[in-house]
């Protein structure tokens, strides 16, 4: 009988915190503060079904220690990225890009040490 693994806890990093707040502050500006909401709330469940679904995101290309999920409405065109690796306990989201992005490059031009805890 297969045991089934519990949920990894999942942690934003600060620089993807900052993300989120600028998609909300885009939001609100371009549609409504109702919209923006609406949005990050999206955003955040999908973000957080990664605690039990880590595994689906794809491999960097460019930084094989790294993920991605593609986060969009499947009406719309784009949508968001979000950038992550994970351990045994921990999915750690690096990043939140917009799919017009050229998030790989940037990505890429990170080093490993840029997604470790400050002290």
């Amino acid at each position: 009988m297969a045991t089934e693994k519990p949920p990894l806890t999942v942690i934003l990093s600060p620089t993807a915190l900052d993300e989120l707040d600028d998609i909300w502050r885009w939001n609100a500006d371009h549609y409504s503060v109702s919209h923006a909401d609406d949005y990050l709330a999206y955003l955040n469940q999908s973000i957080g079904d990664l605690a039990e679904n880590y595994v689906r995101g794809k491999a960097v290309s460019t930084r094989r220690d790294l993920h991605y999920v593609l986060i969009r409405h499947r009406s719309r065109r784009h949508g968001h990225v979000a950038v992550y690796n994970f351990d045994d306990r921990e999915v750690h989201i690096l990043h939140i890009f917009h799919t017009a992005q050229d998030w790989q490059n940037k990505v890429r031009q990170e080093t490993s040490s840029d997604y470790r805890p400050k002290e």
